[in-house]
C-alpha cells in the first residue's frame, strides 16, 4: 500500500461565519495535511468532483432567490425579500459566497491530490530507472 500526502483545503472560518452568523468576511481558507492510499486516490478525486457538481447545482437553484419580488406591498414583505436576497447572495456571509468558497476549496484539494499523484509517479519511476 502506497500512501500519498496532500493538503486538503477547507473554506475555513469564512464558511463558518457564513453558515453560523452571517457576520461578513472572516479568515480565508486553511489546510489540513492528509494521506490517501494511492490506489484509492482516483475514487477520492471523483467523490470531490461529485461534491463540486452538487454544490454548483445548489448554487444554481439558489440564484433564483435573487430575482424574487416582494409578495405584497407592505413594508414587511419588502424587508423579508431584501433579507432573503442578502442571505442567499454572493456578498461575504451570504450562501452564494460560502458555496463559492467551498467549491474553490474542493477544487484546490483535487489539484493538490493530482499533484501528489504525479509527484509520486515521477519519484517511483525515477527510482525504478535507477535500479535498471
Amino acid at each position: 500500500m502506497a500512501l500519498i500526502g496532500f493538503e486538503a483545503i477547507t473554506a475555513g472560518a469564512a464558511v463558518g461565519v457564513a453558515i453560523g452568523a452571517g457576520l461578513g468576511a472572516a479568515a480565508g481558507p486553511s489546510s489540513t495535511a492528509m494521506q490517501v492510499d494511492l490506489d484509492e486516490a482516483p475514487k477520492l478525486i471523483q467523490g470531490l468532483k461529485d461534491a463540486v457538481d452538487k454544490l454548483q447545482e445548489a448554487y444554481d437553484a439558489a440564484v433564483g432567490i435573487n430575482s424574487v419580488g416582494a409578495p405584497g406591498k407592505d413594508p414587511y414583505s419588502g424587508n423579508v425579500t431584501t433579507t432573503m436576497k442578502t442571505v442567499a447572495g454572493g456578498d461575504p456571509g451570504g450562501y452564494g459566497w460560502a458555496n463559492e468558497a467551498a467549491r474553490q476549496a474542493l477544487l484546490k484539494t483535487i489539484e493538490n491530490i493530482e499533484k501528489s499523484i504525479a509527484s509520486y509517479q515521477e519519484t517511483d519511476g525515477a527510482a525504478r530507472d535507477s535500479l535498471t
